[in-house]
């Protein structure tokens, strides 16, 4: 557990070595939570029948992944995991991780962790603030929503976190997943209600992504947080993350175990 305090040292002591960086980090927060809510405020008014939700309503959806964003994906390129795998693989380092007590699926966890948390607290939290004062972001409807939603995105996280891990995994196999990494991509984008809600793809398409983990990184938690789901289903979302961030993240244990063995017998 001292590792994830460490690493979030480590991002605020970047912050304040790159001031100029870490302000422009935060505008950015500032601008594109203002940007998602002007475009929905526009496509509300040409049909608020297809949204299917009030204005006020999609507008704290929006807003709110856009900061959900920016904690799953911190700037850092070495924080996310996929990224510190593939540059390790390609320069030959990987043999320094195979060398370290800490096993690296928890090593980039804490990484991950501490560049999150820095990320909450000093990026996402004042853009927040001003959503909620300024620009009509609504706050859960009572204490129960807010926990839910809070636990709801931390099993998120480690969803993502865990999808990330696979991916590494790849580089293995073949050390350049520049295209596979765009496709992934891709797929997050579309499929976990990050940028189109997935209650607006035609039924079929729901149906599929209702058997996929990526639903449970942005639609969950956001729906939990507006109250789209009522109390009672709630505690079936949070289960389903739970189960996903499980066999996910034991996938990723048992591959790097593999890979680690292979690793050590073939470097002697």
């Amino acid at each position: 557990m001292r590792t994830f305090p460490a690493f979030l040292k480590a991002q605020q002591r970047f912050a304040g070595l790159y001031r100029m960086d870490f302000l422009l980090k935060l505008l950015y927060g500032m601008l594109a939570m203002y940007g998602v809510r002007s475009l929905w405020v526009v496509l509300y008014a040409q049909d608020p029948a297809i949204v299917g939700r009030s204005l006020p309503s999609m507008i704290t959806y929006a807003m709110l992944a856009v900061a959900l964003d920016i904690i799953f994906y911190p700037s850092a390129l070495d924080a996310a995991p996929q990224n510190y795998i593939s540059e390790q693989v390609r320069t030959g380092r990987i043999d320094t991780d195979l060398l370290r007590p800490m096993d690296l699926q928890i090593q980039l966890l804490s990484r991950n962790v501490g560049a999150a948390i820095f990320s909450a607290l000093w990026l996402v939290l004042p853009a927040w603030l001003l959503g909620v004062l300024l620009l009509g972001m609504e706050l859960p409807p009572d204490i129960y929503y807010g926990v839910g939603f809070l636990v709801s995105a931390m099993l998120s996280f480690l969803i993502l976190f865990s999808l990330n891990f696979l991916l590494g995994m790849v580089c293995f196999a073949t050390v350049n997943i520049g295209q596979i990494t765009m496709a992934y991509s891709g797929m997050i984008t579309i499929l976990s209600g990050k940028l189109i809600p997935n209650w607006l793809y035609p039924e079929w398409m729901q149906t599929l992504i209702r058997f996929l983990p990526f639903r449970c990184i942005f639609e969950t938690p956001l729906n939990i947080y507006t109250a789209a789901v009522t109390g009672r289903q709630i505690p079936k979302g949070l289960l389903l993350q739970t189960i996903w961030a499980a066999v996910l993240f034991g996938m990723g244990h048992l591959l790097w175990k593999g890979m680690h063995r292979r690793l050590t017998v073939q470097g002697g």
